[in-house]
């Protein structure tokens, strides 16, 4: 071989070298997945490595206004090694300094932290080891981990609210507050993520910015394979997004949505309402009379709870509203009747997943007193073998074993786990006493002050076969839960539902509620749901101090 020969042969062979270690070492990766966070304020964008350095690019989110602190003693952890990597500097984010955030509620930063080994294919984002310290774990920096089944490009734009910085993405008709869900940044008005599901399954996006407000608009679509388009508008516009997509599921769901609405029109009806509503002869004059008084007492939990139990009251009275207003609700119960008639003999005779979301949608989500029978029965003549294993037919199979929980009728099973990880059954825990099945959350002051109430009733009567037990229902960890029991004094053992896990708010059929109490006998029969605490001491004295 020739000396030129040599030389190209030697140069090829460097270059393809250094490529391969460069493609080694060179990788970029797109909101990657973790396994445990413990605030939804910080978000991962992006994480690049390279032999230089590793550089996570952040959102922080919170409030307009409200401010968040970042230590400069953060620094991310290596699950292979063990090894810490400090971090080099900050980028658009001032660290220990109090960051106020603008009227978008985003700020959008990175952070440059020293090389990672190559072996590292975990990492943790620590702040440090105060309490509340910001901490994101097993960050996964392999592409493939985050991938499922079905892959469908969300794309889209905001219109009208400028200050909108991100959406959020979960299973619909899900609680955000205790269930898991994703988080797509909004930038100049757009948005483009690549989302991947197992199952073909109905999710929902909305405004993060409108939940601040307790008030958001979801646009509904099925994960399946192909793009989907959306055009949204914030809560305060009214305005419903509009869904833009190919895919057959989402097209016969919207087909199955727009024919109901052609059929049964309800426009008409809410505007009547909203007539009355204006000129006070809607509501009762006692329900009026409410409203003023929770404005009155806002900062007194316990007195809101007093007056939200008196509107419950009111409205299974009948006296929550006036006779117009009745006869209004009147025609409205009645047309929704004739609409599910219509929707069960629609679905039954075309039979598909979007009729079994329906289904299941329809007897989750049912109202307080609303009879489901028909949905239950319309899934097992016609849906039950057609979707055995989908989510949506294990579910109606759950909701058909438990059943609806009813006054008179046995509680509903489960286990769930204490907060050291050990799985508790309820059914033994409580077996042969009379029990308070306390559903909480640490998010929910009426629930708390309900679950502060019963102590003094727990004292009481904790050695006269009474007892409590308490299930938080959590999203992310347990840390708000641990420091509520610590504040609040509960002495009883808690369980935690940890991102609607093992689904116990809607065994109970309350999916939306922060919370429920059932007081159930020895025998396992509900003998009181969301009883006060003079309840509970009057049925205690019937059935422990009675002969």
């Amino acid at each position: 071989m020739n000396t030129q020969l040599k030389t190209i042969f030697v140069f090829v062979f460097l270059f393809l070298v250094c490529t391969i270690r460069g493609t080694a070492q060179n990788f970029s990766i797109d909101y990657p997945s973790y396994q445990y966070r413990n605030s939804d304020a910080l978000e991962i964008s992006r994480i690049v490595r390279n032999d230089t350095a590793t550089i996570l690019y952040m959102d922080a989110y919170s409030r307009p206004n409200y401010w968040i602190r970042l230590a400069s003693g953060l620094s991310l952890h290596g699950n292979q090694t063990g090894k810490n990597y400090p971090i080099i500097r900050s980028q658009g984010f001032e660290l220990d300094k109090e960051v106020y955030m603008p009227a978008s509620g985003n700020v959008t930063f990175s952070l440059q932290f020293a090389p990672l080994a190559p072996q590292e294919k975990m990492i943790d984002f620590i702040e440090g080891a105060n309490k509340g310290d910001f901490q994101i774990k097993s960050i996964s920096l392999n592409e493939q981990e985050k991938k499922g089944k079905i892959h469908c490009h969300i794309s889209g734009k905001v219109i009208d609210s400028p200050q909108s910085s991100r959406l959020v993405l979960m299973k619909a008709h899900k609680n955000p507050s205790s269930s898991p869900w994703l988080s797509i940044p909004i930038r100049n008005g757009e948005f483009q993520y690549d989302f991947y599901a197992d199952h073909e399954e109905v999710y929902e996006v909305f405004i993060w910015n409108d939940m601040l407000t307790g008030s958001w608009l979801p646009s509904l679509f099925f994960a399946e394979n192909g793009p989907v388009s959306f055009t949204l508008y914030p809560a305060s516009t009214r305005k419903p997004g509009l869904v833009s997509t190919s895919n057959p599921l989402t097209c016969e769901l919207q087909q199955l949505e727009s024919e109901r609405k052609a059929k049964f029109n309800f426009d008409s009806l809410y505007a009547q309402m909203n007539k009355l509503y204006e000129e006070n002869r809607f509501e009762s004059e006692a329900l009026q009379t409410l409203w003023k008084k929770i404005e009155q007492v806002k900062d007194n939990n316990e007195e809101r709870n007093n007056i939200y139990r008196e509107r419950d009251r009111l409205e299974e009275s009948g006296e929550a509203y006036t006779e117009e207003g009745k006869a209004l609700l009147a025609k409205i119960k009645q047309l929704n009747e004739e609409m599910n008639q219509w929707t069960i003999k629609h679905i039954k005779q075309n039979p598909s997943l979007p009729g079994l979301y329906v289904l299941t949608s329809k007897t989750e989500m049912a109202r307080k007193g609303e009879d489901v029978t028909p949905f239950l029965n319309a899934y097992q003549e016609t849906f039950a073998s057609l979707y055995p294993e989908h989510p949506y037919g294990q579910q109606m199979q759950m909701l058909i074993k438990n059943g609806q929980p009813e006054i008179g009728k046995p509680y509903v099973d489960f286990s769930a786990p204490d907060l050291n990880g050990n799985k508790v059954q309820i059914s033994k825990y409580i077996q042969g006493k009379v029990a308070l099945i306390d559903l909480w959350a640490s998010w929910c002051g009426p629930c708390r002050v309900n679950s502060k109430q019963v102590i003094p009733i727990y004292e009481k009567y904790k050695n006269k076969g009474f007892t409590v037990i308490g299930v938080a229902r959590e999203q992310g960890s347990d840390a708000r839960m641990k420091e509520a029991i610590k504040k609040d004094g509960y002495p009883w053992l808690n369980l935690i539902e940890l991102n609607d896990t093992n689904q116990i708010w809607t065994k109970y059929r309350i999916p939306n509620a922060a919370g429920g109490t059932f007081l159930v006998n020895a025998e396992g029969i509900i003998l009181a749901i969301n009883p006060t605490v003079e309840e509970i001491e009057s049925i205690l004295q019937k059935e422990l101090l009675t002969p």
